[in-house]
């Protein structure tokens, strides 16, 4: 089990690891691109959210869920007030209903994730699941500190954490007799 939690927690780490002050979904950072049913940008507040069906991608990973909201820090640019919309960084990324996070073989879900870059930290709550190659665990909470990269699983209240594992050469034993 042990290995497992090693394995959700370097995953996670890679798929959300980035500088200070610069949230990311892919281990290598580029452009984010999304796509919603709406979208309602409140500039005194710097907060933007998406609603129905949300989809953002970056590089190989996807963050899907019914409600995205993004809080902004002031722009790096200068100014204050109007700068346009979504300026800056982000600070926050709050994800409820659904939440799915997914990477090429990796991929975390749960019904709300928060991302909050100060504490360099993602909190999935809800029914969630960490699934990576034929690994699986299953809890109420997952608190992943990107920074020291310690991961937390949580079960239901008088409830147990759930999960399987498979040793990697068991994993390579399996791929071969589904290949023959």
């Amino acid at each position: 089990m042990k290995a497992f939690a090693i394995a959700a927690g370097a995953f996670l780490a890679g798929a959300l690891a980035a500088p200070a002050a610069h949230a990311q979904l892919a281990e290598g950072g580029g452009p984010v691109s999304y796509s919603a049913n709406n979208l309602e940008y409140f500039d005194g507040e710097r907060r933007l959210v998406l609603t129905g069906d949300v989809d953002i991608v970056q590089n190989d990973a996807r963050l899907r869920a019914d409600r995205i909201t993004l809080f902004f820090s002031e722009s790096t640019g200068g100014g204050g007030e109007g700068q346009g919309l979504a300026s800056g960084d982000i600070q926050r990324m709050i994800a409820e209903g659904e939440v799915y996070y997914v990477r090429p073989t990796q991929s975390a879900r749960g019904n709300r994730a928060v991302y909050e870059i100060a504490n360099d930290s993602v909190t999935f709550s809800g029914n969630v699941v960490v699934a990576s190659d034929e690994n699986v665990i299953r809890g109420e909470t997952l608190v992943l500190n990107i920074t020291n990269r310690r991961t937390i699983i949580r079960p239901t209240q008088g409830g147990r954490v759930r999960g399987v594992f498979v040793p990697g050469e068991n994993r390579q034993q399996n791929s071969g007799q589904r290949t023959q």
